[in-house]
């Protein structure tokens, strides 16, 4: 029976260990694809300070408004 637990024990703390990983992977992940509001807002201004197609209007109308979304939040 202690061997069992030994081993439950120590196989347990590499998921874990495993675990803690991979969420700090995910974190850190999120901090580098998250835009600051400096960020956001100078890109907010340099859409607006620039010239676009007919056709690209309502991709750039989408993309700007998903940016101010962002900045609210």
């Amino acid at each position: 029976m202690d061997l069992y637990r030994i081993i439950k024990n120590k196989v347990m703390g590499v998921l874990d260990k495993q675990k803690t990983k991979n969420q700090q992977k995910q974190q850190q992940q999120n901090i580098l694809t998250q835009l600051s509001e400096i960020e956001l807002k100078y890109l907010i201004g340099l859409i607006g300070r620039s010239e676009f197609k007919g056709s690209d209007l309502q991709l750039i109308y989408s993309i700007t408004a998903k940016l101010q979304n962002q900045l609210k939040k």
